[in-house]
């Protein structure tokens, strides 16, 4: 049974066979002759100043990245340093375990009958 939308789609179809037969209005020659024509001659080179903001900008990333990165635990200039230099009591341990953690240990009166060393 045929319906009036498979007349539509069987019309379009025939048309498009139709229009797809037709000689181009343009060789392909001179078509491409127009779209060469209307690209630009030459591309644009990079200017220095854009690779010299390029340079500056890798250049603050990596010193940035090195300042930031962590340190050895025995790297002169460390926390460790600034620790020694606290005035704590002989009744304090302190330990610098990092550059960030530092850890006082305060020994109490009457350790030994508390169960310490």
């Amino acid at each position: 049974m045929k319906t009036l939308n498979d007349d539509r789609v069987r019309s379009f179809e025939d048309r498009l066979r139709g229009w797809s037969r037709r000689p181009p209005a343009l060789s392909a020659a001179a078509a491409r002759t127009r779209v060469v024509a209307r690209l630009p001659r030459t591309s644009p080179a990079v200017p220095w100043l854009r690779l010299a903001a390029a340079a500056a900008v890798l250049f603050v990333l990596v010193v940035a990245a090195w300042l930031g990165a962590p340190r050895p635990a025995g790297e002169a200039g460390s926390h460790a340093g600034a620790v020694a230099q606290v005035a704590v009591g002989p009744d304090v341990v302190v330990w610098a375990l990092d550059a960030r953690t530092t850890v006082y240990f305060v020994l109490g009166p009457g350790g030994q009958e508390r169960g310490g060393a």
